[in-house]
């Protein structure tokens, strides 16, 4: 009976192909309209949440991130809640504090565009995030077109 269960579960689990899964999920860079107007942003959606974004602008030598934390989450972001996120990229694990901004809704994070971080994602094939409290869901993202988006994004940064 154990067996039949395992059985049922495992074949009851949908698995997703890479070519499924919606195009936000690759890397693109283009102008996006912003509060102050135009700028250049690399962006994805994460693979198992599609309205989970992720986006990535770049100025004096800095990468600005804005990430939904919270999508899916059951609770909301207190006003000004500041978080540990961590990326994983295969076994690297680099913390960036992220403070909520309620005008948007995304948590917001700065790291140095010459950084590990901005170099791992550039390298790996996924990658997942979660706040060090675990009061959010994991979520993960395919790093598929990041070299060439994060690149054309740092083209602009310097």
């Amino acid at each position: 009976m154990i067996r039949f269960l395992a059985l049922a579960l495992l074949f009851a689990t949908p698995v997703v192909a890479e070519d499924e899964l919606p195009a936000c999920t690759t890397w693109s860079a283009q102008m996006q309209e912003d509060e102050g107007g135009e700028v250049f942003t690399a962006s994805a959606c994460a693979t198992d949440r599609p309205d989970a974004f992720m986006m990535l602008t770049c100025s004096a030598g800095e990468v600005f991130i804005r990430y939904d934390l919270a999508a899916g989450a059951e609770r909301s972001p207190d006003l000004g809640e500041r978080a540990g996120v961590d990326f994983t990229i295969g076994v690297n694990i680099q913390r960036v504090p992220m403070t909520y901004q309620e005008m948007d809704g995304l948590f917001a994070g700065t790291v140095p565009a010459g950084g590990p971080l901005v170099t791992l994602m550039r390298s790996g094939d996924s990658m997942t995030l979660a706040d060090g409290d675990g009061r959010y869901p994991i979520h993960t993202f395919s790093l598929r077109g990041s070299s060439g988006s994060l690149g054309a994004l740092l083209e602009r940064c310097f």
